[in-house]
């Protein structure tokens, strides 16, 4: 069974796959430019609450608001 949910929906330390990002072109332009784009596997570092959700892309940190965050659908690696 996949398991596609928004970014804020994961927890610490869980990996996925971006499959989907739902936003208009401006979200979805800053997301790529961050290099956040469907395919793109990533790690849930800091889960948000409270505070910025920190994902790993690679070796890469990258710090995102609730807003951009929910936007984000992922395909949970179990």
């Amino acid at each position: 069974m996949l398991m596609h949910v928004r970014l804020t929906q994961m927890r610490e330390g869980e990996r996925g796959i971006v499959v989907d990002i739902q936003g208009g072109h401006r979200a979805r332009q800053r997301l790529l430019g961050m290099g956040i784009a469907p395919g793109t596997k990533i790690v849930v570092v800091k889960s948000g609450r409270p505070g910025p959700y920190i994902v790993a892309i690679g070796n890469t940190r990258i710090a995102l608001g609730q807003g951009v965050a929910k936007k984000i659908i992922v395909r949970r690696e179990l």
